[in-house]
């Protein structure tokens, strides 16, 4: 068992960014900057909250705080599937099975963007 954390990639500052648009089981749209490691094509290694709430607001505090501990995770050698498959989900009423929090939706969003561009 490891007692330290691999170390973190660090980004150069010019780099591959994508912004992406996801949508909320509540209708809302949040936008999201998807920035890609130039070493390993397609490969996530942060994201940030662009817009789709109302600036100043909670739920936009935490989103753009579930942004920086998914894009730590990233730089530390996380793939966005294993960060992904660790997230709770619920049951909507059609009986399909859905990310319970925008955290979950965030991270499978970057699972979609891995594989889309790779």
């Amino acid at each position: 068992m490891k007692d330290k954390p691999d170390p973190r990639h660090n980004l150069p500052k010019r780099r591959l960014t994508e912004t992406r648009r996801i949508e909320t089981p509540d209708g809302h749209t949040i936008h999201l900057s998807v920035g890609y490691d130039p070493n390993e094509h397609g490969r996530p290694r942060e994201v940030f909250y662009s817009a789709g709430f109302k600036s100043g607001s909670a739920l936009e505090f935490q989103i753009q705080d579930a942004c920086v501990l998914i894009s730590i995770l990233l730089q530390h050698g996380h793939r966005p599937d294993e960060i992904a498959k660790s997230l709770a989900r619920t049951e909507r009423p059609d009986g399909a099975i859905a990310y319970a929090s925008i955290t979950g939706l965030i991270a499978d969003e970057l699972v979609k963007a891995q594989h889309s561009s790779a």
